[in-house]
Parts: structure tokens; sequence; C-alpha cells
């Protein structure tokens, strides 16, 4: 901590800023300062909600770009780094190898900038993630890092679970705090649960905001026919909406939106990563010749409706990762 009674910290992937803004408020509400001295995110609607509601005099983009050189003195790194497999390669040796995983880029921080703490988030899955024995409390991934973070890098370091609807948030999303710093594990347990009804952060008699998304959605339902429904690209039966249903990029033809939702169903089967000869993942590519096994029509007439949906961006024509790895390597 600097004599001047500034904590300096860095948030990496930042996301919307979420982990910064309850940091900053924890240590204001007591008298100490902050100052974000390095900012790392990469998604673009990330990067212009970052850019608006905050100051950032160094900007970094991309994590892997960033030599440990060119990052600033900090005194807390703070990281909702996303949860990925760690490779079997260290297996032997106790644990995982973390190598080429987005936990390296922490790790290799901390072993050479040697901040006083962190405070790291991720989703309630990363507890039991690659779990070895179904008895066990965490999975090796989490082993992984707590092995580093406390064996390998010397710190004190504590984690636990938190809800948000527990502080005061009508919604719950489970997630993993993990803190460590150089002295004293930090004692993440003694919180009093308060609950707030979903109606405390509702605003009401605003005026609706005029932008496309809600002329367009409101020209094809009515408000109250909105009551309970969610608006997102994913599977959701009856009560999900979805962009094409709206229009939000483009009208669609009601065989293009019967051809969208089939779909999405669709590429989550296991029969086509056999047949394409790749790993099963929900969202696979299909081709045009699989895709016309379930869509009735011309093979001419869905390349039309095909081209005509990946030009609204509804769509996006691609090959599976897999296969051009391979064919890249042969």
């Amino acid at each position: 901590m600097e004599n001047n009674n500034t904590i300096k910290f860095i948030d990496l992937f930042a996301g919307l800023g979420g982990i910064r803004l309850g940091f900053e408020n924890a240590f204001n509400a007591i008298g100490i300062k902050t100052e974000c001295v390095m900012t790392s995110e990469i998604k673009p609607y990330a990067v212009k909600t970052l850019k608006h509601n905050f100051k950032n005099d160094f900007f970094a983009g991309d994590i892997f770009q960033i030599r440990n050189e060119f990052i600033p003195e900090f005194d807390f790194l703070l990281g909702g780094f996303p949860c990925q497999p760690f490779s079997a390669s260290g297996k032997r040796q106790g644990f995982s190898d973390t190598r080429g995983t987005l936990f390296f880029e922490i790790e290799r921080i901390l072993r050479d900038k040697k901040p006083y703490g962190f405070i790291l988030e991720n989703v309630e899955g990363l507890v039991k993630h690659d779990l070895e024995n179904k008895n066990d409390k965490i999975g090796k991934t989490l082993e992984t890092i707590l092995n580093v973070l406390q064996n390998d890098l010397g710190y004190k370091v504590s984690w636990k679970v938190l809800d948000s609807i527990e502080f005061g948030l009508p919604q719950s999303r489970k997630r993993i705090f993990i803190v460590g710093t150089k002295n004293n594990y930090t004692d993440l347990t003694g919180n009093e649960p308060r609950f707030n009804k979903l109606n405390s952060v509702f605003q009401k008699g605003l005026k609706t905001i005029e932008s496309d998304f809600v002329t367009k959605i409101l020209s094809h339902f009515k408000l109250k026919d909105l009551y309970g429904k969610s608006i997102k690209d994913k599977r959701g039966g009856k009560n999900n909406i979805h962009s094409w249903d709206i229009g939000l990029k483009g009208e669609v033809s009601e065989e293009q939106s019967l051809l969208l939702s089939k779909l999405f169903k669709e590429r989550r089967r296991k029969q086509w990563a056999e047949e394409i000869g790749i790993d099963w993942m929900d969202g696979m590519s299909l081709t045009l010749k699989q895709i016309n096994t379930f869509i009735k029509c011309s093979e001419d007439d869905l390349k039309i409706m095909l081209e005509d949906l990946t030009k609204k961006g509804y769509l996006k024509l691609e090959h599976p990762k897999k296969l051009v790895k391979e064919k890249t390597e042969s």
C-alpha cells in the first residue's frame, strides 16, 4: 500500500467492472482511496461499457499480450477468470499443469509482481470441476489453483461460494471467491444474509426508452405479453423470445424462423459429432446436407435461406475447429 493511503490494483478479465466496483466501494467506505492502474478485457461490448463507466489510464486488452514489465506496480490483483480444464501432463506430479490456461496468466503476474493480495472470482462449478472421486470436496481444477496460490506462490488463501441473493440483490447468482494475502487468512464467513424482493429494484413511472430494440419488440408483442418472458438466443421453451422473433437483425420469414429454431435443437445432437468426426459440443457447425435432413425443402431454397440469415447475422458460416486444426497440421 502506498504512503498516500491509496490502494493500487489491476483488473483482469474485467467484464463490466463488477468486482472492481465492489472493491472500490469497500475501501472508499473506510476512507481508503483506490486507483486502478491497469484494466484487461477483450469482449467488445464489455470494453465499451468499461470505457464509458470508469476512468482507465491503462487499458491493456488481451492479457496474453501483456508482458510483465509493462504492468505497473500494484497492491491487489482482481480477476474474474474463465473456468478452463488444465492439462493432464502434470497429474503424475500430484496436480495438473496450468500452462496454456487463463489462470496461468494470473499465476505468472503474481509470481513476478508479488502484490500484497488478490481477489479471484469464478462460477460455482469450479468447485467440483474435474472431480476425481465423487466424495471429494473439490475437483482437480480448484485443487490445482489452490496449490499454486498457497504452496507455490506463498499466499494465505481462503475461498467460499457466495450467493448474491443473500446480499440484498433479488437474484440468485452463486460464485466462488478466492481471496489471498501475503500475511493473513481472510475470513469469508459471518455475513448476515439480507434479502430484498424483485420489486425493490424496479423503476416505475419512467418514459419508455426510445431505441431500435424497444421499437422492434413492441412492434411484435404487446407489453402485457412480455411478462414472464426471457429474451435470449438460447433454447428456452415457450417463455423465451429470440432475436429473430422480433426481427432485431432484420425481419425473417416464417420458414426461416422455423429453420433457426430447429437448428438450435439439432446442433447439440451427438450423431452429428460422430458423423463429422469431432468431439461433441453444444452448438456444432452443421453442413448444408445435414441441415437438409430435418428441413424439408429444396437444397437451393435452403441455401438461399441460410445465406440470407448469415448476411443478417443470425448465423455464422464456419468450419469445425478440430477439423480446421487437423487440416492445418497435416
